[in-house]
């Protein structure tokens, strides 16, 4: 019997100098395989994974960038539609160029599939092919704890949908040392829901030096004809800063009305009479296919 149990208490040192070893330690309850520890030191979390992430494109993309010629940035709006990674570049390009120490950045984006609570969120780090990026779980906290978003941690769904995941590698790319805070909405969130994070938002921003985006795809399911018009009818409500008028818009014209909602009324709130049109494009533009009978369209917004 000691024979046996000599050896079990082997066995289970052997496997506890592995774990210290390689930076792990035991915790109560089951952990995920793929955890690691916050930066914080509060627990273990996931680490989710940037799924989209292509090497060539993101060369590519991040070859054409652009900077659009500001020298301040609180807040924007990029696509997360991949084929426009070089707007999605060129607008992070410019947030590294402004010389701004960005603490944050905090992504608002669509929930597409329209599943679960009406605002999702996760405290996980992201991991990225140029190294990870850590979660502001303090940002996080503070949706939690707003009692108008009944916001809910969906760890599975933050990596899964594309809105928030496809834009990681670009802000690890250009701002190498900031967190992030990752939120996905629903249709079904309010304008008024829109306008608590919007003010949710400027209130962490008087803490911390925060870059808010917003993650939107415009004009969907259309001609490159249609699209034009629907744009058009989108940017004047942009420009007008008409957040009712933009609620009420369908997926044809966009695909997260409450995301623009909380940006537009965030940048009013920062004192921006209307948001700064930077760049407009269609899946036309990089796919140089002008009879395309399902046009995706981008708009690149930005504030000071």
């Amino acid at each position: 019997m000691s024979g046996s149990v000599s050896k079990k208490t082997a066995a289970i040192l052997a496997v506890l100098i592995i774990l210290t070893a390689s930076g792990c330690s035991l915790q109560p309850g089951n952990m995920p395989a793929n955890t690691a520890p916050t930066a914080s030191g509060r627990g273990y979390v996931k680490q989710l994974d940037c799924l989209y992430f292509a090497a060539d494109d993101f060369s590519n993309h991040t070859a054409k960038a652009k900077t659009y010629g500001v020298q301040t940035l609180s807040a924007g709006v990029v696509p997360h539609h991949l084929l426009a990674g070089e707007l999605i570049a060129s607008f992070f390009k410019t947030a590294g160029e402004t010389g701004e120490r960005y603490d944050t950045v905090i992504l608002l984006g669509p929930n597409h599939k329209g599943e679960g609570a009406d605002v999702s969120t996760t405290a996980c780090r992201w991991k990225t092919e140029l190294g990870t990026v850590e979660c502001d779980e303090d940002a996080v906290s503070e949706f939690m704890a707003c009692k108008s978003l009944d916001a809910r941690i969906n760890d599975d769904m933050l990596q899964n949908d594309h809105a928030v995941s496809s834009l990681v590698a670009y802000i690890k790319y250009y701002l190498p040392e900031v967190k992030v805070a990752a939120v996905l909405l629903t249709r079904r969130v309010t304008l008024e829901q829109s306008k608590d994070i919007a003010l949710l938002l400027d209130s962490m921003a008087k803490n911390k030096k925060c870059l808010v985006v917003g993650s939107v795809d415009f004009s969907h399911g259309l001609s490159a004809e249609e699209a034009k018009l629907r744009d058009e009818n989108t940017r004047q409500a942009i420009l007008a800063n008409d957040l009712e008028r933009i609620k009420r818009m369908p997926n044809e014209n966009l695909d997260s009305p409450e995301t623009l909602c909380a940006i537009l009324y965030y940048m009013q709130e920062h004192g921006a009479r209307a948001a700064t049109l930077f760049d407009h494009k269609s899946a036309v533009d990089f796919l140089e296919n002008p009879v395309l009978q399902d046009c995706t369209t981008y708009f690149v917004l930005g504030s000071p």
